[in-house]
């Protein structure tokens, strides 16, 4: 009889998966810019907002301007969430310090007139962007600090809207590592055993249950994930899913195998070890349902979300953190089809190595021209078999 007795359970892999200040991966990711809100979010209260372990309150002033600064008032460390916003910036509900959006104290009401106490204090606070609805922010160190990227699929809206969201993940997990978010989008093969034949077609094509040839490929900016699958009608069927460094990813969900360029951008943000969001901006056609057809589907959507539901019809969100709240690495066996886990791993511990050398990772742009129409390639293809291919079949 076999028997689990003495199983050794090894650590997490903490310089993949610790995102928090000064921990390595902690520090890559602070060489990129973050979606930390919704421009939408800030009106006339602050948010508090967390991020790579830290936290922090966001607001706009009465002037329009964004500011983001650690949460606690440098006075007496009151949270700064339940301050009021007012002209010039934000007003500490406790003794009435006055910051504005660059952290700048402006008034100490109850210190004697003339004090230039303000004057010597200065609060913690990251610059912030906004751009197609998000508030962007950067927490690394101000000389590294890169250019925020602008993608081409923003350039034009082609008669619809882009709108902006940002939350728990629709069709995936927040309640873990961000790692296992990202790695499951390195694991294309997932979605024809997980979304298509353990309970469920989850996907809104039943073609994505047909098994794909699968490659990767590494690029400038991240990585490329093709997935060709050979149609009944004899044609192939292209599938392409990109990330790009950091977070960003960039899928195609169709309820019909067409030829098409994806509209929609993820980004994967993480709040701290052990939960992340997404936050995304997608293209509206003119009447069209802000909803896709893969979000109907989605673990959001669900009207039984009991624990016999989630068993019996488990998705992404019942895989991701099923594996724990961070991953063991050490427990695991990765065959063949996990090129893409694997492929993203390393390339992970290597640019952490080139931060660690005072060095920008993959993905950060410098180049203004580059960085203002960062071209995207994720998208579907519908082709014929080569007559080579044919020939030899």
């Amino acid at each position: 009889m076999k028997s689990a007795y003495g199983l050794t359970i090894p650590p997490e892999d903490a310089e993949l998966t610790h995102v928090g200040p000064g921990t390595p991966c902690g520090e890559l990711l602070r060489r990129y810019w973050h979606p930390v809100c919704l421009s939408e979010d800030l009106k006339d209260l602050p948010k508090r907002v967390r991020i790579l372990g830290e936290d922090l309150v966001a607001f706009r002033d009465g002037k329009g301007r964004v500011g983001l600064m650690f949460y606690r008032c440098s006075h007496r460390g009151t949270s700064l969430e339940y301050g009021r916003v007012e002209e010039s910036g934000l007003r500490c509900c406790y003794h009435g310090w006055l910051y504005d959006v660059e952290g700048n104290v402006l008034e100490m009401p109850l210190q004697p007139e003339g004090s230039s106490r303000a004057h010597q204090i200065q609060h913690p606070c990251h610059p912030v962007q906004e751009q197609m609805g998000l508030v962007f922010a950067y927490l690394g160190p101000p000389e590294k600090m890169p250019l925020l990227p602008k993608y081409d699929i923003w350039a034009d809206a082609a008669g619809g809207t882009f709108r902006a969201t940002m939350g728990p993940r629709v069709a995936g997990a927040s309640n873990c590592n961000w790692l296992q978010s990202q790695e499951n989008l390195m694991d294309p093969l997932h979605s024809v055993w997980l979304h298509s034949r353990h309970s469920q077609l989850q996907f809104p094509s039943e073609h994505y249950a047909l098994m794909p040839e699968v490659r990767f490929e590494e690029t400038e900016m991240g990585i490329w994930t093709v997935m060709r699958r050979a149609l009944p009608d004899g044609k192939d069927w292209d599938v392409m899913w990109e990330l790009l460094m950091p977070m960003t990813t960039h899928l195609v969900h169709s309820e019909v195998p067409k030829s098409e360029k994806t509209r929609t951008i993820h980004f994967c943000v993480p709040v701290d070890d052990t939960h992340q969001v997404c936050a995304s901006v997608r293209w509206i056609p003119p009447g069209g349902d802000v909803r896709t057809a893969r979000d109907k589907l989605a673990p959001a959507s669900r009207k039984d979300v009991s624990y016999e539901h989630t068993q019996r019809y488990p998705d992404d969100k019942e895989a991701q953190e099923g594996q724990g709240p961070i991953a063991i690495h050490g427990l695991e066996h990765p065959m063949s089809s996990d090129k893409g886990v694997v492929m993203l791993r390393r390339i992970l511990r290597r640019e952490i190595e080139a931060v660690r050398r005072g060095q920008d990772p993959k993905g950060v742009l410098r180049d203004p021209e580059k960085a203002s129409c960062v071209p995207t390639n994720a998208g579907g293809a519908i082709s014929a078999p080569s007559v080579t291919a044919a020939a030899g079949a």
